[in-house]
């Protein structure tokens, strides 16, 4: 099965390897690059298919915060029977899908970009690629001026599923692209999720880099004098600055 574009959008088959589906996507999304190469490592992106990670379903998989923001779209079948969902919806609870025994994921359906789309992706984790996510975030909108319409906002570790955060969604909706507006929707971030404490983070770790990442986004893509990624990556910042 193949990874192609149409004017109906991204439609990658189920068989199709994470790396060729990354290659796909970052065509309309370049902001997915980064993510491209930090998802697990060069074999196991050529070896793995982003359909079997959409269909494993792990609340730290790092595929489905970006495909969810994006508005991503997962056809299921059953026999002769198929049915689409978005694919949020796939997700019921930790391990357990809106999926029956017989169905299985055929492909996965990604919105061409939209006008005025901004929208990133950043995973937190102690080593830069071949390692598990404390948290996975990924944030899109419409912007109409300086408004913001049709905001998207999904995680992974910070719930038993990757999640939108609908209450950060609400406050954000209809609303000036101002820090005023980015600092409500951290408030409200703290709503939205009550994370756990393992091995990868703490909880208190986890919630407070979401909010810090959510406040990334608005330096990114602020309507005035938006940040370079370059400004704020530490990799970057280090080779300047020796430390």
């Amino acid at each position: 099965m193949s990874g192609r574009s149409s004017p109906c959008g991204i439609e990658i088959g189920a068989g199709v390897s994470v790396e060729r589906a990354y290659a796909e996507l970052a065509k309309q999304y370049p902001e997915l690059t980064e993510m491209w190469q930090r998802f697990a490592s060069l074999p196991i992106r050529n070896a793995g298919t982003l359909g079997g990670n959409v269909a494993n379903g792990s609340p730290i998989g790092d595929s489905m915060p970006g495909l969810i923001a994006l508005g991503a779209r997962v056809v299921l079948r059953g026999g002769e029977i198929e049915r689409e969902m978005a694919l949020e919806d796939l997700y019921l609870a930790y391990q357990k899908k809106d999926m029956a025994a017989h169905e299985f994921v055929v492909q996965v359906r990604v919105p061409l970009r939209a006008k005025h789309q901004q929208f990133r992706t950043y995973k937190l984790s102690k080593r830069f690629d071949s390692d598990i996510s404390a948290v996975c975030a990924a944030f899109s909108f419409i912007a109409d001026g300086d408004t913001l319409r049709d905001p998207r906002i999904a995680f992974g570790g910070m719930a038993a599923t990757p999640r939108r955060a609908a209450r950060t969604e609400a406050a954000l909706g209809g609303a000036h692209w101002h820090e005023a507006s980015a600092q409500a929707a951290m408030i409200a971030l703290g709503e939205d999720f009550a994370p756990l404490s393992d091995m990868r983070a703490s909880a208190a770790y986890r919630l407070e880099t979401a909010k810090g990442l959510l406040y990334r986004f608005w330096l990114e893509t602020r309507p005035h004098d938006p940040l370079p990624k370059q400004a704020l990556d530490v990799r970057a910042i280090e080779l300047v600055t020796g430390a």
